[in-house]
């Protein structure tokens, strides 16, 4: 009894005719329109079968045309968030229909960038949040949401809203770390439309750049402690210079016979090094206080310094003894006209 009935299914399904797909082209293939726009498209049929062709629509809906193999769909202005066009052959004694995907968008009213309760400057390390919002954009769930930092993306976030035609608004939410390095710096939010390679090339549409204040501790530009070494008489410049935020004010504690700069100084010059020791600067804001030491010493006086200086002298004196010869009178006076003049004896000549 299987056996029949299982020979019988097999010669009924044997003698039934296959069918076909719906031999019908629509182009273009899909429609992506701002609201309000223009739409045209042209369904055709594939089969030398087809008695009549008509397209079903709320916006330029034909009816059945018969006796056609292609028709055009005319909407003038869509007015509506949701279209579903459809075409529809009677091709051997049957009716197929197809759908014409039509996309209607809107781009973003604008895009904002803002601070989660937050307002003025921030320290440096504190937790904030940071909101990015696109406005009234349609459809959702083809639009993207950026957080740039530069030319740096932060975060990206897509929406899943596929069943949200009509125009809303969206956001994404970064929490970040205040960081020195953000001081000053911009930040801004991006939204795109995606449709596609087959889609419109839609421009982007930014925020106005966010710049972020944060407050950070004094960092000194070169090493914490230095030891400078000078040669006698050379002149000596110690820097102290450090960046924060506020800029930092500057204080010195010196050896008791230098001069102290004032409070505002970073940077101490001493035209003419004259006194060794230890020199300690502080670099202070609101944030906090760095300290930085300087140990300055006299250079060493070398046996070729030594040699120069007796040289010197021992020149002086050999220059000295040289004029002595020529220029000292006998009673210890300098004279240009030294002669042949004695003491005691008259000089003779005519009378």
């Amino acid at each position: 009894m299987i056996v029949i009935l299982f020979s019988f299914l097999v010669a009924y399904y044997a003698a039934k005719p296959v069918s076909t797909s719906c031999p019908l082209e629509m182009s273009p293939a899909s429609v992506v329109v701002p609201f309000g726009s223009s739409v045209s498209a042209v369904c055709k049929s594939l089969s030398n079968q087809t008695k009549g062709m008509g397209w079903e629509s709320p916006y330029g809906g034909t009816g059945l045309v018969k006796g056609v193999s292609n028709l055009t769909l005319q909407i003038d202005s869509l007015q509506h968030w949701r279209v579903r066009p459809i075409c529809y052959a009677n091709v051997n004694g049957s009716q197929c229909t197809k759908v014409l995907p039509v996309t209607v968008y809107k781009m973003a009213d604008n895009v904002t960038i803002s601070l989660e309760n937050h307002v003025g400057l921030f320290r440096e390390w504190e937790i904030f949040i940071m909101v990015c919002e696109v406005n009234q954009v349609a459809p959702i769930r083809n639009a993207s949401l950026e957080l740039l930092h530069r030319n740096e993306r932060l975060d990206k976030v897509w929406f899943d809203d596929f069943g949200v035609d009509m125009p809303v608004s969206r956001s994404l939410r970064h929490a970040m770390l205040a960081k020195r390095e953000y001081n000053g710096e911009h930040f801004r939010c991006v939204a795109r439309m995606d449709f596609g390679p087959l889609g419109p090339n839609l421009p982007e549409i930014s925020s106005e750049p966010l710049e972020l204040n944060v407050h950070y501790a004094p960092t000194f530009n070169q090493p914490k402690n230095e030891t400078v070494t000078l040669p006698v008489g050379g002149r000596m410049s110690l820097n102290c210079s450090a960046s924060g935020n506020p800029a930092p004010e500057y204080s010195w504690k010196v050896p008791s016979a230098s001069k102290v700069p004032n409070g505002t100084q970073a940077i101490f010059v001493d035209s003419s090094f004259k006194h060794p020791g230890t020199y300690e600067c502080a670099a202070v804001n609101s944030e906090g206080t760095v300290t930085k030491h300087f140990t300055v010493t006299q250079a060493a006086r070398t046996q070729t310094t030594l040699a120069a200086v007796l040289g010197v002298f021992v020149a002086l004196a050999v220059v000295l003894g040289i004029l002595g010869l020529f220029f000292l009178t006998p009673q210890g006076t300098f004279s240009c006209n030294k002669g042949s003049y004695l003491p005691g004896r008259a000089t003779s000549g005519p009378v």
